[in-house]
């Protein structure tokens, strides 16, 4: 499930997707269109080299979320992102934050509800997408 976003104070739903009884990870995937100390920054990547970066450019964290992932009215699975971690994988043109995981099950179908608790806009910019992808197959 891939679908584009806007980072705004709010909730927002997916659409019902199949799973499977596999680890699914959710992320927010961004382009990289902004100086990548500001992104790395807004989007809450952590240095281990260097923990007060983002104090240094007064770059402030705006990715911050709690989610829950539904089946019908059951919660099946909820977390949250705020401050910094090293959750991250990125390419030249991309960067996706990982926000959280979950177990599917068998032969459902999940609803994704994300709730944005900081005003993330000044990431639109970033064309953000909210994605949920089966990690490496398992035998849970």
């Amino acid at each position: 499930m891939d679908m584009p976003v806007s980072l705004a104070e709010g909730a927002v739903r997916t659409p019902e997707f199949p799973v499977k009884r596999e680890v699914y990870e959710i992320t927010i995937q961004v382009e990289r269109t902004l100086p990548a100390a500001e992104l790395n920054c807004m989007i809450g990547v952590k240095r281990s080299w260097q923990p007060d970066h983002c104090g240094m450019f007064q770059y402030e964290t705006l990715l911050e979320a709690d989610w829950t992932v539904w089946d019908g009215d059951h919660a099946v699975a909820h977390g949250s992102v705020h401050g910094m971690d090293d959750n991250v994988t990125s390419t030249k043109n991309l960067l996706s934050k990982e926000i959280g995981t979950f177990v599917g099950e068998k032969d459902k179908k999940f609803v994704l509800e994300v709730k944005f608790t900081k005003d993330g806009t000044p990431l639109n910019v970033t064309n953000p997408h909210l994605i949920v992808m089966m990690t490496k197959p398992t035998d849970i």
